[in-house]
């Protein structure tokens, strides 16, 4: 259920808008069969999980002349978690994630626009904070405290967009135009996170890490770390020139950097300086070894070079157009992103995989395509 207002005011140099909103937001997991892993909290309806949200947004524009104005928007959103990252185990348990809170999102922007006869642009600066968010992973963990499969439960995460972004296009001719984009940004995580760890209890009791079936990891030193948000900063250089007899071609060159992998939550736990065979910490497990094994991974810088083109004609009254395009035309290959593996939880267990020369539990990365080649052919009758 959701509502809003809006207000509108317009004059001959500006205008504006302000706008609020209110939403609800009810979830309950209802189990349709008893797990026997879980019986106490398995079947029937769990607990009802309600969000109020109120949203606030504003915006003003300013027209310094025709070709020359200037514009801020701001915005205080809260929104509900999504239904993934409430329920920590919903295809086995009612159980949702220990003081769960509404995200709030708090952003800001400022532009500047120009129309010229010959140049058209803008260039913006953003700022947005995520807070409060919640996310959940599922994965095998040799952890400091024990082995298992594991729901990492992650509460208190923030993070940060912010940066500059413009782009431009510039008539140079009737036939040739130039055009520039690009993004500076800075993404990074705002908080320490508090982390923890749920697994099953129906197995032998020796093989447990804890009877209670979750165990507080406490926070995670993740604040001023990347996100994994693809490239933060991305350039682009364009030329296009159009024929007066129906043929154009266009390139366009990309620089694409500060990309960074995902990371895995629990290794920053203090859990990941124990060693669960002493249950105490790994005699080597110095703030200087611990942060040259966790440091984290830049992914290669990314240079590439598109050619697009393509010719029409009119025959007959019919209309044909051909259009051809190769990307990455220099075959380049290059890592998209990727996530470091949660596998090894303890600091001894991942150094002595990566001493190995060739990791079992390695970062996993995604690769591009080589050159790849569009061909489209269409009559119009």
């Amino acid at each position: 259920m959701e509502g809003f207002a809006q207000v509108q005011l317009t004059s001959k140099k500006w205008n504006g808008f302000v706008s609020a909103s209110y939403s609800n937001f009810n979830v309950q997991r209802d189990g349709l069969f008893k797990n026997e892993r879980y019986l106490e909290n398995s079947f029937g309806s769990g607990e009802k999980i309600t969000f109020s949200n109120l949203a606030y947004k504003g915006g003003f524009s300013y027209f310094l002349t025709g070709r020359h104005w200037f514009t801020a928007n701001a915005a205080m959103v809260e929104r509900p978690p999504i239904i993934q990252n409430i329920f920590i185990n919903p295809r086995e348990n009612n159980e949702i994630v220990p003081e769960l809170q509404k995200e709030v999102v708090s952003s800001v922007d400022l532009s500047y626009f120009v129309r010229l006869p010959s140049l058209t642009g803008r260039v913006s600066a953003f700022y947005t904070r995520f807070q409060h968010t919640t996310d959940i992973n599922f994965f095998f963990v040799d952890s400091g405290l024990g082995s298992d499969f594991v729901q990492e439960v992650i509460t208190g995460l923030d993070r940060l967009h912010k940066g500059i972004e413009f782009g431009f296009e510039y008539e140079a001719s009737s036939s040739v135009k130039l055009t520039a984009a690009g993004n500076v940004g800075h993404y990074v995580y705002a908080s320490d996170p508090s982390v923890q760890i749920n697994f099953d209890t129906a197995g032998a009791e020796e093989d447990l890490i804890a009877p209670e079936g979750n165990i507080d990891l406490g926070i995670a030193d993740l604040k001023d770390l990347k996100l994994a948000q693809g490239p933060q900063t991305a350039l682009a250089l364009s030329v296009s020139y159009r024929a007066p007899k129906y043929w154009w071609v266009s390139s366009t060159t990309n620089y694409l950097t500060n990309n960074y992998s995902n990371l895995s939550t629990i290794t920053r736990t203090s859990s990941f300086l124990m060693d669960p065979e002493t249950g105490k910490p790994f005699p080597d497990a110095s703030e200087e070894n611990v942060s040259k094994l966790l440091k984290q991974n830049k992914l290669d810088d990314i240079y590439l070079l598109n050619l697009v083109g393509g010719k029409s004609w009119l025959i007959d009254g019919k209309y044909i157009s051909f259009f051809a395009s190769i990307n990455n035309v220099f075959d380049t290959v290059f890592r998209t992103g990727g996530y470091e593996q949660s596998r090894n939880g303890n600091f001894g267990q991942l150094k002595q995989d990566n001493q190995s020369g060739s990791p079992s539990f390695a970062p996993k990365y995604w690769y591009s395509y080589g050159r790849t080649y569009f061909l489209n052919l269409a009559i119009s009758f």
